[in-house]
Formats: C-alpha cells, structure tokens, sequence
C-alpha cells in the first residue's frame, strides 16, 4: 500500500514568472499543481497550473492558469438574449476586466502576460489581447467529438488544455452552490442567443446570453 503526500514549495509569482520566462519553469510547477490565492473583497479562491506555452517568434515562453473551482458570484455573459458582437463586445468581458481583474493581489497582475484571444463570430475574426479571460470552447474540450461545435468559433492558437481531458476534470463548484455550470467565451456558431457552457457533469452544452452562470477565468505568465 502507497500513500501520497501534497508537497509544499514556498515561492513568489516574480520567480516564477522570472523561471517561465528563463524556460526552467517545469522544475518548480506542473499542471494540476494549485496556488491559493485571496482577492481583494476576501474571497478565498485556488488556481491551477494549466499548460506550459513554448516560446513563440514574438513572445518567450508562459505558464497558464485557470481557476479551479468558480467565483462565488454568477455572472451573465450579456444582458440582452444575444451573442453578437462576440465575446469581445460582451458583458462578461467586461465584468472579467473592469470588476475582477482589480481584485487579483497586485504581485500577481505584474507579471500577467496578456492572451491572445482569436475569435470567428458573424462571418468576422476578432483579434485581441485580454489579461484575464474566459477559457474557450476548446480550451476545455479539444476540437474533437466531446465538444459541442468542434471549435469552429475558437482561433487556430487554441488547444485543450491538459487539465481538462476528461469529465471529472472539467466540473467545478460554486460557493453556497455546490456543483455549477460555467460559462466559456465562445459563441454559439448556429444560434445567436448562446454562448458555450461546461455542465454540472463536465460535458459540452450552452446557455442563454443573459442567463447568470458561474465563471472560472484564466490567466498567463
């Protein structure tokens, strides 16, 4: 018989960022390692090593994060029944950058490398940068059978993410809620009402552009 035991590491997020950066990132966090954290309004919250990013031609090399469990407060990804104008133009968009964003403690927000976000929406593809996001449709699923459109409104820098392979991996929790649905940021490509959901379960569905669903953002480093 085995028994496993959680190592603890004491660091900050300026070394790591400075070990991401310097591409020894991998000695000191993997995926599925956590980070407590506790946001300006006292919420206590953990995030979640998510992927390794291999340096690109215009940017060295990154660490994402997600969320492991969601916000206590839903939010709604608009306040009309409508997706367009994508994610960029939403108000869950706006909600992640104007009111969250602020509360990560400010040793974190320093090192924050904005994500490139790429998204196919009304025949258009958007192009931008945001600090904090929500994850994608194949952020979460892949482009294979488990998602719900196969990716088609995600741009080609998107993958699943190595947390999130299988159901179990993908279901999170809500405080006072138990087990929720999260909102992702990409849009329905058939139905301009929809934006794309994780279920309770942990499979692909949709919801509602004013329906208030939990939300677990994400970050890079």
């Amino acid at each position: 018989m085995k028994i496993r035991h959680t190592i603890e590491n004491e660091s900050t997020w300026e070394k790591l960022k400075a070990a991401v950066v310097a591409g020894t990132a991998g000695a000191l966090i993997q995926p599925f390692n956590e980070i407590d954290l506790t946001l300006g309004n006292g919420e206590a919250v953990t995030v979640v090593a998510a992927a390794h990013l291999p340096a690109a031609e215009d940017k060295p090399a990154a660490l994402r994060f997600v969320f492991k469990d969601c916000l206590a407060e839903p939010h709604q990804m608009n306040k009309t029944w409508t997706n367009r104008g994508g994610y960029r133009a939403s108000e869950g968009r706006r909600h992640l950058l104007e009111d969250v964003l602020p509360l990560l403690p400010a040793d974190l927000r320093a090192v924050i490398r904005p994500r490139k976000i790429t998204e196919i929406t009304e025949g258009k593809t958007l192009v931008y940068e945001d600090p904090l996001w929500l994850p994608s449709e194949t952020d979460v699923f892949g482009r294979g059978h488990e998602s719900l459109q196969n990716g088609v409104a995600d741009g080609p820098d998107d993958f699943q993410l190595p947390i999130f392979l299988t159901e179990r991996d993908r279901v999170k929790q809500r405080e006072g809620y138990g087990t929720t649905p999260w909102s992702l940021r990409s849009v329905s490509a058939t139905n301009t009402t929809i934006f794309c959901r994780v279920s309770a379960s942990g499979s692909a569905s949709g919801n509602g552009a004013n329906d208030s669903w939990a939300v677990a953002p994400g970050f890079d480093i």
